[in-house]
């Protein structure tokens, strides 16, 4: 495509300069669509000189949930960048290793950032820029839009949890990104005169591209610092008609609405519930909660998208639904065989997609396993139904998903296997009324060792992000296992107390 989504920002800063076009919550500055674009093109310049790593030009983003956060993405794209957003929730050590595994030589940070950021660039080589010491011009020349035709470059690098233990870079090109967002206005019905909440983190590619998706059309954007359920019931009462809300997000704010006695939820329009698994229950609260709004759910992964979408319908809630196929997107279930599904048989889903993302940065072996017949495989246990709708009921890999975030046993089990007191280890996830799950670690200790929870807890900290930490750590004499030797997680969870059932009723 001729026009990158910085340059469709561009056509709005053009046509409206002086529409507002994001707020910055609890204190933050309020930008118009002129000023942003004003601040783009100054980070730009800052991006401009970033020299190539070995995969080409990376600039790692490790910024404060605030406008920048948002407006760098679209500085790299005009910078001819690739935008390599980091997680502010990770350790020191997981920071660098991202910044390591993209090569990225340039770190643009900010806020509380900076010196973790400054350490990690200092021992890899990268440069740091603090978005402090970056002056914004009052005005800027006019751009020529079109004439760079990036569409087929590299334009984000999304770090997926590890399954192996060590995250993988997915990658994705200019022309692939803006499809999607094209997609998902599509979808959700993004116009100009909507007023988006962003509750959540800009470091995760669904935050980060429904903001830039509404800066394509116009719409006004509300940034929240930090999710607090006080302040996002209030937007949602009184600002915001469009917010996407993962479950744990959505239960935090009915126990608020409940405590102030159910006050009316007015200006929402329509909720995106996705990341999690949720309870029906939940989903008639948010009818309830919202009851001017429609309650939507839509299903997806890192490398395939937002594949599926559902209008909820309190005649026909269906457990575990995630709605039928988007624009696009070609949804597939595949059996062990690597055949096609009928209706009512469980398999893997897939994706064959209008634009695909273009595999893991250095790891051709890692891109292959997860395509088949031109599908982008998700890890994810899914049965058609009847009507034509997806439902999810497990996942295929060891992953938890807490609060919305993903969370790969592997990953997490790496860790506590370096701890010099245990032998084995297993990590599963319970279920958490709050969370959607709960971390929980099964350890065996070497001969002589006393495991200390809170040690090993501490332990956890200084390596994994907060979330990652187990919660709940059960000190055992040996993991159960299979005749093959292979660790029985199932019967972990069952030990544990944690037995989830797979169906509910509506």
């Amino acid at each position: 495509m001729r026009l990158s989504i910085a340059e469709n920002v561009a056509i709005r800063a053009l046509a409206h300069p002086d529409r507002i076009a994001i707020e910055v919550l609890e204190g933050g500055p309020s930008l118009t669509y002129g000023q942003a674009w004003c601040r783009v093109v100054a980070l730009a310049a800052i991006l401009a000189a970033a020299p190539a790593g070995r995969h080409g030009r990376m600039a790692a983003l490790l910024l404060p949930n605030n406008a920048d956060a948002v407006l760098a993405y679209l500085a790299c794209q005009m910078a001819g960048v690739a935008a390599v957003p980091i997680s502010t929730r990770l350790a020191e050590p997981e920071i660098a290793f991202v910044v390591q595994d993209a090569d990225a030589k340039v770190i643009l940070t900010g806020g509380a950032f900076a010196k973790v950021a400054g350490k990690v660039g200092a021992a890899h080589g990268a440069q740091v820029f603090r978005v402090e010491d970056i002056a914004t011009p009052a005005t800027v020349a006019r751009p020529e839009l079109g004439e760079a035709r990036r569409g087929s470059e590299p334009c984000v690098v999304g770090y997926t949890s590890g399954t192996t233990g060590f995250p993988k870079g997915a990658l994705y090109s200019n022309d692939h990104y803006l499809t999607a967002l094209m997609r998902w206005g599509w979808e959700f019905g993004l116009t100009a005169d909507q007023v988006m909440l962003v509750p959540g983190p800009l470091f995760h590619l669904s935050y980060a591209g429904l903001s830039m998706a509404a800066l394509c059309i116009g719409a006004r954007v509300r940034i929240m610092p930090e999710f607090r359920a006080e302040l996002a019931l209030a937007e949602l009462a009184a600002h915001c008609t469009f917010a996407f809300l993962v479950p744990s997000m959505t239960a935090m704010l009915e126990e608020e609405w409940r405590r102030l006695d159910k006050p009316p939820v007015d200006a929402l329009r329509l909720m995106l519930s996705s990341g999690a698994p949720g309870p029906l229950s939940l989903t008639r609260t948010a009818m309830a909660m919202f009851h001017r709004a429609r309650v939507t759910e839509a299903y997806g992964w890192t490398e395939g998208g937002w594949v599926t979408f559902e209008v909820k319908d309190p005649d026909t809630l269906l457990a575990h639904s995630v709605g039928w196929p988007t624009f696009g997107n070609e949804v597939a279930v595949f059996n062990e065989a690597g055949e096609p599904c009928g209706v009512g048989e469980a398999g893997e889903v897939a994706v064959k997609s209008l634009t695909h993302f273009d595999g893991y940065l250095g790891r051709p072996e890692a891109t292959e396993a997860v395509r088949h017949r031109g599908y982008v495989m998700s890890g994810d246990i899914g049965i058609w139904q009847a009507d034509g709708r997806l439902c999810i009921v497990d996942r295929k890999k060891d992953m938890i998903i807490s609060g919305g975030e993903n969370i790969y046993t592997a990953e997490v089990e790496r860790i506590v296997h370096e701890h010099p007191d245990i032998l084995e280890a297993a990590v599963v996830g319970l279920p958490d009324q709050r969370w959607g799950e709960m971390v929980t670690a099964m350890v065996v200790p070497r001969a002589g060792a006393r495991i200390d929870g809170a040690d090993l807890e501490a332990f956890c900290r200084e390596r994994l992000a907060g979330f990652k930490v187990p919660r709940r750590i059960e000190v055992v004499g040996e993991l159960p296992r299979n005749p093959m030797g292979k660790v029985q997680k199932f019967r972990i969870i069952e030990q544990l107390g944690g037995a989830k059932t797979q169906t509910e009723s509506p």
